[in-house]
């Protein structure tokens, strides 16, 4: 999974997630749904953002890994697994 941050002319920050070839609106679900896939954030790209709004948005996603790596590592991810697919 590839995120994708852009700011519009409104300086509105936009995000996306890139999976394969397809590129979507950002979902929490979706990003965890993938997060559960596959563990990690591959790439995230950002254009026309800013440092300190880019650094924000790192630490963001870093703590937001943290939280599936330390589920994979208590082998608890078929609970989360669970709870996600009854969304």
């Amino acid at each position: 999974m590839r995120l994708v941050f852009t700011k519009d002319e409104d300086d509105d920050i936009k995000a996306q997630i890139h999976t394969g070839t397809i590129l979507t609106d950002f979902s929490y679900v979706e990003m965890v749904k993938q997060l559960i896939e596959n563990k990690e954030i591959d790439d995230v790209s950002f254009e026309g953002i800013e440092d300190e709004e880019k650094t924000k948005i790192e630490e963001m996603l870093d703590e937001i890994s943290k939280v599936f790596a330390e589920e994979e590592d208590d082998n608890s991810d078929s609970n989360v697994e669970n709870e996600i697919n009854d969304l």
